[in-house]
């Protein structure tokens, strides 16, 4: 019988991570799980195309994107994109002979080389001296590693704009802090993350409060003062909202849609991964060098780049639980979601802070051992970093571990310890080869707090 493994994230949220996922990927592989009903290739989960780009043809379609489709966008003529990465050289470790995955272009960097890239520059090796951060729809400096880090890179720039409702531990460096509004004070479209057939019309609930504005509004204004040309910024919101609708034929019609408020589309049958490929290998390649699943990758191999292995293996790294490092720092810090909050909205609300404070989440065996009690404040450390906030002890953590949930708002003390529990504080600003973070990679030594005193704690 067929099986569908879903092999989820977090596991690739490490040092290695593309290991594990290429592992998952083999294993419904070599099991006979690819391409068929009730299977699964254990991907990124995206089934329908409801957030993918249409084509250039504008030519409008349901469904899927089809094989021959996907190969048409990868023979443009005409570059799309951010014009900086044209003609940019390949990154070393970019396979950047494949089309319809990740940028190959040398002229991007990960998100967690930022700091590195601001702080070094041309001279560290990156595309250019950077001066000015405009920062909007993220709390930056809170959800990416190495905080403290950050807080130097960003310091050291010469001016920060950022667009913000709250005053975030990102938006309290801007030079500019410019007031977006809530997205119950503008009109949007939203898909679904993962992809699925149906679009929600956010209605506007009421006008902008204050002096508020939509970020189209502040780019629209930008754009005059800067003298760039206007191009879709010419245009009304509805109006944009139209022409980004017009190419999808699975929205019958955009006035029906924002009167109900969604669109449901009917799917014929179920979307299965590679069914093509599986049914007629010959017609439909993999999109592949070999036009197969390689398993084995040439191109990777010919790269010859360390801890980038051309079939996927266990490998171990310098903050693992084996690594020298572990005699310093013993537990392992894992950094995953917390059910009262998304990331880091929703931090700040008072009776969802009283429903479940920010803790350190560690087993009674290792508690035991550093004469620590459920409550007791504690402090969680490394070289990168220390966050001050109670310890709740429980079974539901392995003992040599401990978890941090993310998201928590970043509130440095006078001597620079986090008084928030922003699990980031801790985090390593590294990358693996093949883009991951290493966001539940990190060891950790906890102890008693030298003070007893909770003031400022989150």
């Amino acid at each position: 019988k067929p099986a569908a493994l879903l092999a989820g994230w977090g596991p690739a949220r490490t040092a290695r991570g593309e290991q594990y996922s290429r592992a998952a990927n083999v294993l419904c592989t070599i099991t006979g799980n690819i391409g068929v009903n009730g299977g699964y290739a254990s991907g990124f989960m995206r089934a329908y195309y409801s957030r993918e780009t249409v084509s250039s043809d504008k030519k409008k379609k349901t469904g899927p994107i089809s094989s021959e489709e996907k190969k048409k966008m990868t023979q443009r003529k005409t570059p799309r994109g951010n014009p900086v990465d044209h003609g940019a050289p390949p990154r070393k470790d970019s396979l950047y002979k494949l089309r319809g995955g990740t940028n190959p272009a040398s002229s991007r960097i990960h998100f967690n080389e930022y700091y590195d890239a601001i702080l070094l520059g041309k001279k560290g090796g990156y595309p250019a001296d950077l001066k000015l951060a405009y920062i909007a729809a993220e709390n930056r400096l809170n959800q990416y590693c190495n905080v403290n880090k950050g807080v130097k890179a960003l310091k050291s720039l010469e001016f920060i704009v950022v667009h913000e409702q709250f005053m975030t531990p990102t938006a309290k460096f801007a030079d500019i802090l410019l007031p977006v509004n809530t997205f119950m004070e503008r009109n949007d479209i939203a898909v679904p993350w993962l992809g699925a057939p149906y679009y929600i019309y956010l209605n506007k609930a009421i006008d902008s409060m204050y002096e508020s504005k939509s970020d189209l509004e502040i780019c629209k204004e930008l754009a005059k003062k800067l003298n760039i040309q206007p191009g879709l910024l010419s245009l009304t919101e509805d109006q944009i909202l139209r022409v980004f609708t017009s190419p999808r034929k699975d929205i019958k019609s955009y006035d029906k849609m924002k009167k109900d408020g969604f669109t449901k589309v009917k799917v014929d049958e179920p979307f299965v991964a590679f069914k093509e490929q599986i049914a007629d290998i010959e017609n439909n390649p993999f999109p592949t060098l070999s036009g197969k699943i390689e398993i084995y990758s040439d191109h990777i191999a010919e790269l010859n780049v360390p801890n980038m292995p051309a079939i996927p293996k266990y490998l171990s790294h310098e903050e693992h639980y084996d690594a020298p490092l572990a005699k310093q720092y013993p537990l392992q810090l894992l950094t995953p979601h917390n059910k009262r909050r998304t990331h880091s909205s929703l931090n700040m609300v008072p009776w969802l802070r009283e429903i479940e404070p920010q803790t350190v989440w560690i087993n009674p065996v290792d508690a035991k051992e550093r004469n620590i009690k459920d409550g007791d404040l504690i402090d969680a450390f490394n070289d990168r970093g220390r966050i001050r906030i109670p310890a709740n002890v429980t079974n539901r953590v392995m003992p040599g571990v401990v978890v941090v949930t993310q998201g928590a708002w970043y509130n440095p003390d006078k001597d620079g310890v986090d008084l928030g529990g922003c699990g980031n504080v801790l985090t390593k600003d590294s990358r693996s080869p093949g883009g991951a973070f290493p966001m539940n990679s990190s060891l950790v030594q906890v102890e008693l707090s030298p003070t007893t005193k909770s003031e400022g704690i989150q």
